[in-house]
């Protein structure tokens, strides 16, 4: 038996789509002349409104927000109307162009942002403006107690009107408050059904696109709303399912059933060891070699598989200084008005050693990206919050020059954006009854490095188990929800980043949102997470049971959700065949080495 062949699968990039909203328009005049002034100011992002995005956002999501909601009302039974003329039924639904042409009593269809609005300060979630020593973007919006460290401590707040919190829908001509329906609301008789779309203030945050069924009160202005309905999953890229590239397994001895796998690795942490090694004894600069071992060893059947590997952030941890204590001293020292000269040079030795840290950190990455290169494993690099590029999403790939050996594999290495896209080639599905003839296009991979979705999870809440009944509430706290739980809330939003740029930092796109999902993702991940989760949604973004989908949905009209666990706190990695969907871990334990 000889040595098997690595898998292949064709890729084609489409995270420039990102990239172009990323970084400002180059000037095509002279760089010291005025007219290159006045144009790059023209040009520059920042010259815009943040408002534009939300206009645009709406107007992207709006058709199929409305499309929704007038599908589930017509399978609950209740009419539909198309403009609200005189020669349509009474009591149908119709759709209002704008918020402030709603009339009240009457059933209608409102489209627009979410606005959530939290009264009290000590409950709203607070924007950080520092990343600290955080390692990932989960332990910086998310930081733990000594007790409880990484994602064991997240907790969120539950929306509580009584008191004060207030949510909105808005749009261009104003906002309406909104009510979630209650029972003894004078309702038509036809009506009185709760639905299944009942909603829910702790599922939505500020920036998410809905359109809301419901009638408004006369005596209040409320809108009591009867079913929340959002752009849910995109269509499927008919471009891309035209496809007629191969996905190639690797080739053994007889043996060409073989699946190519993507491996998802997220959190390699170059620069120094994992905090946790400290109490375990482990090393994570040796489980990096395990892994390194394992994709390049040619006796390892399962890692001849893997065509493609993504790194999902967290290539290289931040580096610890002593910069907080030098500013606690420097405030004690401000009321005197007094600086000292030694505390300014140690800030100062405290900055130079960061930079110097960084850098060793990134040359770390840079020979182990290269040893994965050489022995021929395409490699796609996804910034992360700790990397040194822009803050404000999309973050623009990593400089040639940061990772020089790397990028000289130009045909392998590939450094695209955050949030990331592609296409692997397309293939063959395989049928119980053998293989049919039937093309299949490429398998879209879609994903970030987490930063969007620990963002959205600080106004996900989920009440808390231990919550006594007669304790008193501050607040109501409550656990917020589960990475896999917000990362499928996203996929029925529509929208990778809802909460941008209210509390992400976007930058202010005028034309069109680039995070609003305009084609239906086969691969959906979200790096740098506490732990390895799955999830197999449907065209609805509903969830579909694993042992049926192998049967009757064979990884076809079907999303698959990978939360991928930070390596240097779990040395795990996930791999996804890329024709029937299958996700499965695999860990790296050198804990009792």
């Amino acid at each position: 038996m000889g040595q098997p062949t690595r898998a292949y699968a064709p890729h084609t990039p489409s995270w420039q789509r990102f990239h172009e909203f990323a970084a400002p328009l180059a000037s095509s005049s002279g760089a010291g002349s005025a007219a290159a002034g006045a144009s790059s100011s023209i040009n520059h992002p920042y010259a815009r409104q943040y408002s534009h995005v939300y206009s645009a956002r709406l107007a992207a999501l709006r058709e199929r927000c409305v499309a929704n909601a007038q599908q589930s009302l017509k399978n609950d039974g209740i009419v539909v109307g198309k403009g609200g003329g005189e020669g349509e039924e009474e009591g149908a639904a119709h759709v209002a162009e704008k918020i402030i042409e709603v009339k009240e009593g009457v059933w209608s269809i409102l489209v627009g942002t979410i606005v959530k609005e939290v009264d009290d300060a000590k409950r709203r979630p607070v924007v950080e403006t520092k990343y600290g020593d955080a390692a990932d973007a989960q332990s910086f919006l998310f930081p733990g107690t000594q007790q409880k460290q990484h994602q064991e401590s997240l907790r969120s707040y539950l929306f509580d009107s009584e008191k004060g919190d207030v949510l909105h829908l808005e749009d261009e001509s104003g906002r309406v408050e909104l009510a979630p329906e209650d029972d003894a609301m004078d309702v038509d008789s036809d009506s009185t059904k709760r639905s299944n779309n009942a909603l829910d203030p702790n599922k939505v945050a500020t920036g998410v696109v809905a359109a809301v069924v419901g009638k408004i009160c006369a005596t209040k202005g409320i809108m009591h709303v009867h079913s929340i309905h959002f752009a849910g999953p995109p269509p499927e890229d008919a471009s891309s399912a035209s496809g007629v590239e191969q996905l190639r397994g690797p080739t053994t001895l007889n043996d060409d059933d073989e699946e190519p796998t993507l491996l998802l690795v997220s959190g390699l942490g170059c620069g120094s060891d994992s905090p946790h090694d400290a109490t375990t004894g482990a090393s994570l600069a040796l489980r990096r070699e395990m892994l390194l071992e394992y994709l390049t060893d040619p006796a390892m059947s399962n890692g001849a598989s893997v065509c493609r590997v993504i790194v999902a952030g967290g290539g290289v941890i931040p580096t610890t200084t002593s910069s907080n204590d030098d500013d606690e001293d420097n405030n004690n020292k401000e009321n005197s008005k007094k600086k000292s000269y030694n505390s300014i040079a140690m800030t100062q030795k405290s900055k130079n050693d960061s930079i110097t840290n960084t850098a060793c950190a990134l040359r770390e990455l840079d020979l182990y990206l290269t040893e994965l290169l050489s022995c021929g494993i395409p490699i796609d690099y996804v910034p992360g919050m700790h990397d040194p590029t822009n803050a404000n999403w999309p973050q623009r790939p990593m400089h040639s020059c940061l990772l020089p050996l790397s990028c000289a594999y130009v045909d392998l290495f590939g450094r695209g954006t955050n949030p990331y896209e592609g296409i692997l080639g397309g293939g063959r599905e395989k049928k119980s009854g053998g293989v049919s003839e039937k093309k299949s296009g490429g398998v879209r991979v879609l994903g970030s490095d987490g930063l969007n979705i620990a963002d959205l999870r600080r106004f996900l809440a989920v009440k808390s188990p231990k919550e006594d009944d007669g304790a008193e509430e501050d607040g109501k706290e409550a656990t917020a929800s589960s990475c896999i739980d917000a990362l499928n809330q996203t996929l029925k939003y529509g929208h990778m980043t809802p909460t941008g740029p209210d509390s992400l930092p976007t930058f202010p796109s005028s034309e069109s949102d680039p995070f609003v999902l305009k084609y239906r993702p086969s691969v959906y991940f979200v790096g740098n997470c506490d732990k390895f989760e799955t999830r197999l949604a449907d065209a609805d973004g509903q969830e579909i049971e694993e042992d049926a989908s192998v049967n009757k949905h064979d990884g076809q009209n079907a999303t698959r959700l990978v939360c991928i666990p930070s390596f240097a706190l779990t040395g795990e990695v996930v791999l996804v065949k890329l024709r029937s969907l299958k996700c499965e871990v695999i860990s790296f334990n050198d804990a009792c080495l």
